[in-house]
């Protein structure tokens, strides 16, 4: 409830986050994970993305030759690929899902389309 006592509404949750990450300040750089503070953005993902994902944060803590440290997990791996997809923003052209990510595909040399 708010002061008013009326209810408050779903999207009343998003624009307290984002009141309180304006006043928060900048962002730390991407890599800097210790420092970086993450919220929740959910995403609509297939099951063979879901997968995927799972089998591939297992492969690589599997293979850490370091002991201890940050956990790979699927997120680990969303939040890289996001960082790739926004410092490769200017290859994204297209009307929707299928040709953006045909045209990004070919950009970044992916021959085979994984889905």
């Amino acid at each position: 409830m708010t002061a008013g006592n009326e209810p408050r509404g779903f999207g009343d949750l998003f624009k307290d986050a984002a009141a309180a990450t304006a006043a928060s300040g900048p962002s730390s750089p991407p890599g800097d994970q210790a420092k970086t503070t993450v919220r929740p953005k959910y995403a609509q993902i297939r099951s063979d993305q879901w997968t995927g994902l799972d089998e591939l944060a297992r492969t690589l803590m599997d293979a850490r030759t370091v002991i201890g440290g940050p956990r790979i997990t699927a997120n680990t791996l969303i939040r890289i690929a996001i960082d790739a997809l926004l410092a490769t923003r200017g290859s994204l052209v297209g009307n929707e899902e299928e040709e953006l990510r045909r045209r990004y595909f070919q950009t970044l040399g992916i021959k085979e389309n994984p889905k």
